[in-house]
Order: C-alpha cells, then structure tokens, then sequence
C-alpha cells in the first residue's frame, strides 16, 4: 500500500530541499562531484545569493558538457579581480572541490567580497574528468576531440580493456627473456627497472591493462580523446605533441580562457588548483631558451648603432658585458633583456625580481602551514608543463600567478643516520657565512646525498659562494632541478614505496589491485595488477574537507598582497605670475608589485593613467593623461605638473587602473 505524506511533512521535507540549495552547499564531502553534479552545485551557489553571483557558460566541451564559471562580485563594479582557475588536466578531483568550496566560502564572507571581483571556473577539463567516475577506471588527459594518436587510418581505435572485469585499468607484466623489470626486494608488489651493471636481469615487460585491438604491435596507444585542455595554451607550446592540440588555444575550453582573460583587464591575480603548487615550490629557472646563448649574431641595424662587428657571433656574456656600461644607475643587463632587445626568442624563465617575492610568500606559507600543525614532509609537487594555463597567464598576462596541489604523497620517517644533517630547505634560509662554515666535508656529504655530479663538488660550491657568484637559495634552487636522488637500486622508486604504505594504511584493498594471474589473447600467461589510476593525487574524499580547512584560508592572504594604488599626497605650490607646480604621489600600499617584472617586460597590463582635469587651466608642462607605468610594492612614485590657472581654482586629479584600483584628489588653488 503506497503511504502518502501529509501536508505539513511535505512542506518540512521542501524547506530542507531549500535549505540545501540555498546553503552556498558548504556540507561535508563524501564522495567527489562529477561534472553534471559540478555544475548543480554551480546552480546552487548562484541561487544561495543570486544578486551577488552570476553563472557564465564559457564553452561546451567537444564530449558536449558545458564548462562553467562563477563570478562573485556587486553588479557593475569595477573593482580588481581575482581568476580562480581549477582541475584544468581533469584528473584533480580535489581541485575541482577546492574551487567549489572557495566560492561557498566567498559568498558567506563579505570582507572577502571586499573591494574584489571573483571569477571561479571549477572545472577547466570536464571531458578528462568525467572518467574519473566512468567504468572501467583509468587516467588520461585527453578532452573528448577524436584523435588519431597512432597516424594510422583510424582514430580512437585502440583503447583500454579491462580484462580481469574489476573496473580498474593498471597493468599486465609478462615474463620476457627481453624484459627489463623485476620485484622490489622486499616489496614484490612493486616494480622497479633491473640493472645490469650489478648484474640483475630483468624478468617482466609490463604493458597497461588491454589488447591491441588495431593489430599494430603496440597497447592501447590510441584511446578516445586528443586534447590535454592543459598543454593547449600560447606559452611554449608543443607543435606536434601527442596531447598539445592542433594550435594553441585549439580546444573550446582552452580558447574560452584565453578570450576571457583578454576581455577582463581588471584581472590582478591568478590562482589555479591542480597538479602544481608555486606556494611550496616557487617556479624555477634554468630553462634553455629557443636560442643559442653561445653563438649569438646582432642584427645589422643595432651593431652599427653600438659600434659592434655584425660579421661576427657573439657570446651572451660578451654581450652583457659591452651593454653594461650603457645601462642607467641602478640597472643590470640580464639575459632576458638581452633576449628580448635582439628579438631571440621567448622568456623562458621566471624575471629576477618576481622570483624575490615568490620565494618569500612561499616561506610565509611553510610558516603558516607550521602554525596549523602541519610538520610531515610529503614529495614534491609537479612542476608546470610547457603550455600549461599557469605558465602562459605568468609569461603571456604578466599577472602574479599561484597554484596549489592540495595534497602530495606523504613521505615516510626516516630512520636517523649519519649524514650531512643539511636539507635543501635549511640550504635556502642559510647566509653565505652559514654555508661556509658547514665545512667541506659536511657539504661534499650534502651534495652526494642529493645526487650532485661529480665535478660539482664542495670545493667548487664553497668558491662560487666565496666569490659572490651563486647564493646559498640559488645553490638550492639549483639543487631542486637535478634529478632525484637514485635509490640504493632495490628500494624502488621512493614515491611509490611511500604511497603504497599511504594506501595500505588509508584505503586498504582499494589503492592497489593485487597481481593476479589471466590468458593474454596474444602475451599468453601475464599477471594483471599494480596501483589504482588517480591514487598518486588524490586522497580519499573523507579528507578533503579537512584539508580544505588548512589551505584555502591562505587564499584570502595572497589577495590581501595584491597592489593597491593610490594618491598619497597633492600639493600646488604658487611659482609666481599664475604659474602653480601640481605635485602627486602615486604610492603602492600592497606588497605586490604593479605590474610583475614579467608583466613590465611584456608591457601588460595597460599603465594606471593621472588625468589631471580643470576649468580655465593651461598645461605648460605635463600632460592631461599621464601613464604610470610602474610602482613596485609598498613604494611611491612622484609626478609633476606646471599649469597656468586662475588664482582661485578648482582641479581634481584622478587615478586610474582597472587592475590596482582608482582614487580622486581635489586640488584648491589660492586656499
């Protein structure tokens, strides 16, 4: 007999509907959000304060869902905005949960509503991500535009298949008198390469779960999909490359980004959530540029104006050593200028003076992260690939640029053992003095255990420090690039160790599928097994709200540094027979600089402008629109006019910037 509901409980149960909805959806996470259900809680955040947030359709995928963005902001300001960008490879579930929790936590905040514009795309990549919650499980990149990955003449043809029928593509490995793997000793679970200068043998090749369905020799090469939504930007992007698209901003979702961030320049600051994370790892050097620093020619034009040989190549460093002398007091030719004024090529490395404040918000955030309790170690994070969405709002925007992780594999205590006692962490803070009193034998000791060649020795490094040369932050920062220290060859690889010990302990049975004997339709006897897809980024979602809670309260403190300009002071000082001196400081009260050194260099984005207005008045020397190019952080900048007015007069001079914010000042001449 079906039940029916009496009035009075149906209307309970309709408040409790509405009161979900219209709660910002700020409940606990249990499971991660797919994209259709990414885009109800879009809906619902909207609808919990609709005159302060607006939902913007920014593309539809080529696997036909909509990508969606949020802005939070009073209608019609004009007020400095933050671009939040999240999940942009679609393989970061927490990401996408961050974003979405971010906004919730903006709407119930007014003083983080304050004198900011939002803009939060939770999901830049919802094609890659929707297998994340499709059966069977696996983790690819790729958005949903057909592609033909193996240049033969079918497209998508030779996917995954999941032969042991659990859900989960891993892996197969197969014993081979060719085979380069074997178990790790003491973790058979685990593979790791044979070597044969120790006299190992390999027993297995391992292959991903599946057939090769296109008869072609190769496994699973050409699955659905092309695009890596996240390689498809402008800067550095690869022509040709497997997963970087046709051209660069080939993709919907790519170019809907792109087209935005040029119509919106009141945009100060970028944060995106996924696979890097500048607040622990600030972006590095020591990228080769697209030219030869050793064999450099000077176009004609520009040798005949410094006096140089054009027949001749030069050396970058010959090069900054003839400029020098001709730079103003105070400027130091640099291989990105250098670069940029012979037209060489792209910057592809972070400017000196934006690496300075990198390095030190990345220092305030380890404090903060201590503050919260935070004192385990955990692995690095990525670093960005080239054409990736942060990389090209830094280099191409010329916007401050931070990104988040979230959460990294954990590192496990290590047994304390004699060694140099020196992490590169400790290597950062330390002065040249402090380096050099660690003695020779304790940094030959530091540089062995991080992998160092040979011919860069203690010697070596205590000289270039002595000398000025490198700086014990650059020494680390240098030491960071170089590959990961090699394992004593039967450990394995330590990441994978340590997330196998994460996963027995967090998510027993689930992380790893136990190696599991099938009949190959064309390998014969394989084993199927290994870790689970995405296990290696993303914690068990009963963590994410805790871990929400420790890292997005950090956003509000690296708006906080954004640039704020201002008029400090206005003064008109009498010069005699009508002529008044209008003097204005334009001053900088945020830590950040305006703009970044990147974006001085590229001239992006467009100058504040003083526009400097009045009846009855004559410019004898100024300008009615005057640019203020620059103001680095918490400093000012002096401008003057001379103008002719009446001796009882009225101006007003404004500011301007669609970026750092706008100010008026009223000018009284003769009192």
């Amino acid at each position: 007999m079906r039940k029916t509901v009496k009035p009075a409980m149906r209307g309970f149960f309709l408040l409790i509907a509405f009161l979900m909805v219209s709660s910002g959806d700020v409940s606990a996470i249990d499971r991660y959000s797919d994209p259709v259900t990414v885009n109800q809680r879009i809906e619902q955040i909207r609808q919990s304060s609709p005159a302060l947030v607006k939902v913007h359709k920014m593309a539809v995928t080529p696997g036909g869902r909509e990508m969606l963005m949020l802005e939070i902001g009073k209608s019609g300001s004009t007020m400095p905005a933050v671009l939040v960008a999240a999940n942009m490879s679609g393989t970061t579930p927490l990401a996408t949960e961050a974003a979405l929790s971010l906004a919730s936590r903006i709407v119930a905040d007014r003083k983080m509503q304050e004198g900011h514009t939002w803009y939060i795309l939770p999901l830049g990549n919802p094609d890659a991500f929707a297998r994340y919650f499709q059966k069977p499980l696996y983790l690819d990149v790729a958005n949903g535009t057909p592609f033909n990955d193996d240049t033969d003449e079918l497209t998508d043809e030779d996917g995954y298949n999941d032969l042991n029928g659990d859900g989960i593509i891993t892996q197969m490995r197969v014993k081979a008198h060719d085979g380069i793997w074997i178990p790790v000793e003491g973790e058979p679970r685990l593979m790791r390469k044979a070597d044969a200068v120790k006299g190992e043998k390999g027993i297995y090749k391992l292959y991903t779960e599946g057939i090769d369905d296109d008869g072609d020799g190769k496994y699973n090469e050409d699955a659905p999909g092309g695009t890596d939504v996240n390689i498809n930007f402008p800067h550095l992007f690869k022509s040709f490359g497997r997963r970087s698209g046709l051209f660069p901003g080939s993709t919907p979702e790519a170019d809907a980004l792109i087209k935005f961030a040029f119509k919106h320049p009141e945009l100060a600051m970028v944060i995106s959530f996924g696979k890097t994370n500048f607040l622990l790892s600030p972006p590095q050097g020591g990228r080769q540029g697209s030219y030869d620093t050793e064999n450099i020619r000077i176009p004609e034009e520009i040798g005949k104006q410094m006096g140089l040989d054009v027949s001749r190549r030069y050396k970058m460093s010959e090069i900054i050593e003839m400029v020098q002398p001709m730079m103003p007091p105070g400027m130091t030719a640099d291989e990105s200028m250098i670069a940029s004024f012979l037209g060489l090529g792209a910057v592809v490395n972070p400017m000196k003076e934006d690496l300075d404040f990198y390095n030190e918000i990345s220092s305030n955030y380890k404090e903060y992260l201590k503050k919260k309790g935070v004192t385990a170690e955990r692995f690095d994070p990525a670093q960005p690939e080239d054409g990736s969405f942060e990389l090209w709002a830094y280099y191409h925007l010329g916007l401050p640029v931070f990104t988040m992780d979230l959460w990294g594999v954990p590192k496990p205590k290590e047994e304390k053992k004699d060694g140099s006692g020196i992490t590169v962490e400790a290597l950062e803070k330390m002065s040249s003095s402090e380096f050099l009193e660690l003695g020779e034998d304790k940094i030959t000791a530091f540089l062995k255990e991080r992998g160092a060649p040979e011919q860069y020795n203690a010697k070596m490094a205590m000289t270039m420090v002595r000398n000025g040369q490198v700086s014990p932050a650059q020494m680390a920062g240098m030491i960071k690039q170089m590959p990961a220290p090699k394992s004593d060859g039967k450990k394995g690889d330590p990441k994978e160790t340590a997330l196998l010990a994460f996963l027995d302990s967090h998510t027993p049975g689930q992380g790893f599928v136990d190696w599991k004997p099938f009949t190959h339709p064309t390998l014969g006897e394989v084993e199927i097994g290994g870790i689970v897809p995405f296990s290696d980024n993303t914690p068990p979602a009963a963590m994410a709200d805790s871990l929400l809670d420790l890292h997005l309260p950090y956003i509000a403190e690296l708006v906080s540094r954004l640039p704020v300009l201002h008029l400090a002071e206005v003064k008109a000082t009498d010069k005699g027979g009508g002529v008044y001196e209008i003097e204005a400081w334009v001053a900088n009260s945020g830590y950040l600089p305006w703009p970044t050194a990147m974006g001085k260099r590229n001239k992006t984005p467009a100058p504040a402008i003083l526009i400097l207005e009045g009846e009855d008045i004559k410019i004898l020397s100024g300008y009615k629109r005057t640019p203020v190019n620059a103001v680095g952080g918490m400093k000012s900048e002096k401008h003057t006019w001379l103008i002719v007015a009446p001796k009882r007069a009225s101006l007003t001079l404004k500011l301007e910037s669609s970026q750092a914010g706008r100010d008026t000042k009223r000018i009284n001449i003769g009192g």
